[in-house]
């Protein structure tokens, strides 16, 4: 095939180049309204994981049960859910670097809000206050994850999609496990929770500055909310089905009537929703199942995010080889088998221990065994973890028009909500009853289906090379 030339794999299209012309991180970082718009994700999203460590550290210190650190979770997860869809709109319809401007001034201003709550209010009033600035927050970032991803195709050229979305999933992971692992914990531990509220507060300052006067691209679909309700004729009720429920419709008959679009948004939804429940999972397998102390839940994240690096530097390679879809359904299956692996390390790790070391051998050195063993199923959740959100979100963005982007993504991020409610509500309850090992395996096997139906629509047939 000569250079230049397109090809159809199953749900996306990607140009063949030389491998001296495909694009790097490098050509990607020279353009500086992208690097603009990365440092701003890098910030907002350390700041974002910061928080949501902050309000389950400071909702588990008041009440010290599980459901009341749900209903915080839950908190972060409602507000998509109910918010997602007409953002989408909104978004679709405003100036996509202005609104992200907007929403990082706003939860600015809400991280005050987190200030002025103390600790020794009453628990009632107290947590009533953070789940209701929670949820705004929540609902406010709503607006930026389908900004941000509608304008990286407006920073840069259709063959550096990939590379863009390779360095914006890479931070993505970096941010969160630096913000909840790291940054967070440090910063709880050395200025306590209401500094850090301030703390982040700036952060969310400099994302506003770094985001300012970034180019805007189609300007022509562009009709500010306001003003399409002030001079609307129809009534209040008819404007919003004709400019919110419409184009909500029709954003979900594009996603449902498109193969590629459905395949990849079921497949995000599904691997979004059981990474949520996992995280969820964590600190009870680490000290219920390892015999670790919770906060030990970083032995499992650390290497969960070095392969999510690993396999974004081999995600690029790995799917000119199996095209797009077939990559995201095999990491899907890969993704059960490695979650299956972690939920059943006591058993397999001991075996392995005790081979090694003896039927005599210590437990500390048996226990050490069933570690390195959950961190290695980890370490490969995180390699297909990249394996399916990067070449996924390339999907969306290609297949998607620009004017429908922010509505699209903003749908995805309402089914991922409304997908992980229950789970995330009963994951704990469903543990304490049938026990953690059976829950993930349990997990495991909806992965597994997931992967196994988009796999079954696939044609018989992929190119070697693409």
């Amino acid at each position: 095939m000569h250079n230049g030339a397109k090809m159809k794999g199953v749900g996306i299209v990607v140009e063949e180049v030389n491998v001296a012309s495909r694009p790097s991180l490098l050509h990607v970082l020279r353009n500086r309204g992208f690097s603009r718009l990365w440092a701003a994700q890098a910030i907002s999203l350390t700041a974002q994981a910061m928080v949501n460590f902050a309000v389950i550290v400071l909702t588990e210190r008041v009440t010290q049960r599980s459901l009341f650190t749900s209903l915080a979770i839950l908190s972060f997860v409602i507000p998509p859910v109910l918010v997602g869809a007409f953002a989408g709109v909104i978004v679709d319809r405003s100036n996509k670097p202005r609104m992200l401007w907007i929403t990082n001034f706003l939860r600015m201003l809400l991280m005050v809000g987190y200030f002025l709550f103390d600790r020794d209010w009453s628990p009632a009033i107290l947590l009533t206050g953070i789940f209701l600035i929670t949820a705004l927050f929540a609902a406010v970032s709503q607006f930026f994850g389908p900004a941000e991803a509608a304008t990286i195709p407006l920073l840069v050229p259709r063959p550096q999609l990939l590379a863009a979305n390779a360095l914006f999933a890479t931070t993505y992971n970096a941010s969160l496990v630096g913000g909840m692992a790291i940054l967070g914990p440090v910063l709880v531990a050395v200025i306590g929770l209401r500094r850090l509220w301030l703390f982040v507060a700036v952060l969310y300052g400099l994302c506003t500055i770094l985001v300012a006067r970034l180019p805007s691209g189609d300007r022509s679909q562009e009709r500010p909310l306001l003003t399409v309700l002030r001079d609307s004729t129809d009534g209040l009720g008819a404007t919003l089905r004709r400019e919110l429920w419409a184009p909500v419709r029709e954003s979900w008959s594009f996603m449902a009537n498109h193969p590629p679009v459905r395949a990849a948004t079921i497949n995000l939804s599904v691997a979004s929703t059981i990474l949520l429940v996992v995280a969820t999972l964590g600190p009870g397998f680490v000290s219920r199942v390892l015999g670790r102390n919770p906060e030990d839940v970083s032995f499992l994240l650390l290497p969960a995010s070095l392969g999510m690096l690993l396999g974004i530097v081999l995600v690029g390679r790995v799917v000119r080889r199996t095209g797009a879809s077939r990559l995201i359904s095999l990491s899907m299956l890969s993704g059960a088998f490695f979650l299956a692996g972690m939920a059943l390390a006591p058993l397999w790790g001991a075996s392995l221990g005790h081979l090694l070391w003896g039927a005599q051998a210590p437990a500390n050195l048996v226990g050490d065994a069933i570690l390195g063993g959950a961190v290695v199923m980890a370490m490969g959740l995180g390699v297909v973890n990249s394996f399916i959100t990067v070449p996924a979100y390339t999907q969306l963005q290609e297949e998607t028009e620009e004017n429908m982007r922010g509505r699209v993504f903003a749908s995805l991020f309402m089914i991922t909500g409304t997908l992980s409610m229950l789970p995330v509500l009963f994951a704990g309850a469903l543990a304490d009853w049938l026990g953690l090992i059976t829950v993930m395996i349990l997990v495991a096997l909806v992965m597994g289906l997931a992967g196994l139906s988009t796999m079954k629509r696939l044609p018989p047939t992929l190119p070697a090379h693409v």
